[in-house]
């Protein structure tokens, strides 16, 4: 795919048997980030997943006035909800082309308050990036970008939050940051709740 385009990341929590968008695609209160990283590689065929990643799609936290507790305030996993399971992740334009790997992620913080509460859900996908440029992100491994006391992961929703932080390194300048409780982009716009989705991509 070219740069300028996007991934249409679908349902990335749901059983495979349950596509449409009548069910939340994460429910029960599962709050938390979405995260998306994409590692440059060789060949995405036969990676393993052990090179460098960066972060490029962040749609994390936002306080709501209104509400009375983290649990009330606007989320990632809600703005995914509301647009019928669909993140949009725009490409970088900067990178190189070449092969990639991505990575994408919800952290549900529901029971997050103690030790090792914290559910991660992952879904890995191949890409090839045509076009591009010669951006050089920093990058992270994994394991190892993430520690189980980060306050990202050890946080009590259920409390009212001063502020919110998401673990990791920070969306680097290329990719793309979505305000937690904005409206629908581009392709999330496609469908409302309650309505089927004609194309879905599988989960990895």
């Amino acid at each position: 795919m070219p740069c300028h385009s996007y991934i249409r990341l679908h349902n990335l929590c749901k059983q495979h048997d349950q596509r449409g968008c009548g069910e939340e695609a994460i429910g029960g209160d599962h709050y938390g980030p979405v995260m998306v990283y994409m590692s440059k590689v060789e060949d995405a065929a036969t990676a393993d997943g052990s090179s460098g990643w960066f972060k490029v799609y962040e749609d994390s936290w936002a306080s709501n006035p209104t509400g009375g507790d983290g649990g009330a305030d606007f989320w990632g996993v809600k703005d995914m909800n509301n647009c019928c399971g669909l993140v949009n992740v725009p490409i970088p334009a900067d990178i190189p082309a070449g092969d990639y790997l991505v990575r994408a992620e919800v952290i549900a913080l529901h029971v997050a308050s103690g030790a090792g509460g914290a559910q991660f859900y992952m879904s890995c996908y191949q890409i090839t990036v045509s076009g591009g440029g010669s951006a050089s992100p920093e990058l992270v491994n994994f394991p190892g970008a993430y520690d189980a006391s980060d306050p990202g992961i050890l946080v009590n929703i259920h409390a009212p939050l001063e502020t919110y932080i998401a673990p990791g390194p920070t969306v680097y300048a290329g990719g793309t940051t979505k305000s937690a409780g904005s409206d629908c982009e581009a392709c999330e716009a496609t469908c409302t709740a309650g309505t089927t989705v004609a194309t879905a991509l599988p989960n990895a």
